[in-house]
């Protein structure tokens, strides 16, 4: 069956989820009406609603209706099927996001369905007790287990959701903090990088003074605009170096769309590749009759930049995982294992390791 699907290494910032979340709640109060698998193994699902039929794509990093019919499998059997099973003519009662993380509920009658969109992405099926009936991918962490009969835990948010954060226990906890303030307002509150960057440019802070000197008044200001900013009206979505977002931050609007859903529709069924900011820049630079080596030397460090910005959001975004991992990996030694017995056990749990080394402290992973 051929592929209409490209999947693209896309991400919404959290708050970009919420809005999204907020579009999709047209599928508030429709029924289930089929659930299937794609060519591409992505889960599909349709919906009847006050305004008609509306199919669902679910990828890992993102979730959409589809403007386009997307081709099913015939009689797929596995996750696709059970959910059928179970959600066939069941109302959506209601569709949300936890907290600000990453994480989609749809609530039924009788059933949960959490769709979490980070990392590899997954699909779990519970009972209203979060009892769970089957993930669409079994995973296990030392916290966390998705598998049939196990009781569903949410993943540890990274940092603490900003819009129930009060001045006091922000002002403590950057206190204690020894990283710079930058560092410690990302380990503490559960903020995208992007946000805060405009945040510390409008209040002037510096971003690599130590948390702990930070005064109450100006702990204060900070928690107090980055809240003010997540409370913020949406403007049309844009695209900056592989990211959508939907408030201003002051970035270069590579594409702006209409909506999310729009966007996403256009990025996920456009087999073309975006232009890349290096493409952008070359042909404003061509209209400014700049010479050949000065837009070389322009690309190369939009290349490099880009690359760097990615590395760090991709950190960023996997911030918990790594941290699980890093504080595993102290224990292994601990236990005097050698670090290819560390790397052998962990990835026997989930094949995460490409390559450890602890004396050079070189840790290399794949998500």
């Amino acid at each position: 069956m051929e592929k209409t699907i490209t999947e693209k290494n896309i991400t919404l910032s959290n708050l970009a989820l919420n809005h999204l979340v907020e579009e999709l709640q047209i599928l508030k109060n429709g029924f289930v009406n089929n659930v299937q698998t794609t060519s591409e193994g992505l889960l599909k699902m349709k919906i009847h609603t006050k305004e008609g039929g509306k199919n669902l794509l679910i990828l890992p990093n993102y979730l959409f209706i589809s403007e386009k019919s997307v081709p099913a499998k015939q009689n797929p059997g596995g996750f696709s099927a059970l959910l059928k099973k179970y959600l066939n003519n069941q109302r959506i009662i209601s569709l949300t996001q936890k907290g600000i993380d990453r994480i989609i509920i749809f609530e039924f009658p009788e059933k949960l369905l959490i769709v979490e969109v980070f990392a590899k992405g997954n699909i779990v099926l519970c009972e209203k007790n979060y009892k769970i009936i089957k993930a669409m991918k079994k995973e296990q962490w030392k916290d966390r287990k998705l598998e049939k009969e196990e009781i569903y835990k949410f993943p540890s948010s990274k940092g603490t959701n900003p819009l129930e954060e009060n001045n006091e226990n922000f002002y403590t906890k950057l206190k204690e903090n020894k990283k710079t303030l930058f560092g410690a307002t990302v380990d503490e509150l559960n903020v995208f990088p992007a946000l805060l960057e405009k945040v510390f440019f409008e209040l002037k802070l510096e971003k690599k003074m130590n948390a702990k000197e930070i005064t109450e008044k100006n702990s204060k200001k900070l928690l107090e605009k980055i809240k003010e900013q997540y409370h913020s009206p949406p403007i049309k979505p844009y695209l900056n170096q592989n990211s959508i977002y939907t408030i201003e931050l002051g970035l270069e609007k590579e594409k702006e769309f209409e909506n999310l859903n729009k966007a996403l529709n256009e990025i996920t069924f456009n087999k073309k590749e975006n232009k890349t900011r290096n493409e952008i820049i070359t042909k404003k630079e061509n209209k400014k009759e700049k010479t050949q080596i000065i837009l070389e030397t322009i690309a190369k460090k939009e290349i490099e930049e880009k690359e760097m910005k990615q590395k760090g959001d991709n950190i960023y975004l996997h911030y918990s995982e790594i941290s699980e991992l890093i504080e595993t990996i102290k224990k292994g030694k601990k236990k005097g294992l050698s670090d290819k017995e560390i790397m052998e056990k962990i990835n026997s749990i989930k094949p995460i390791i490409i390559a450890l080394n602890i004396e050079k402290k070189q840790l290399k992973v794949r998500f």
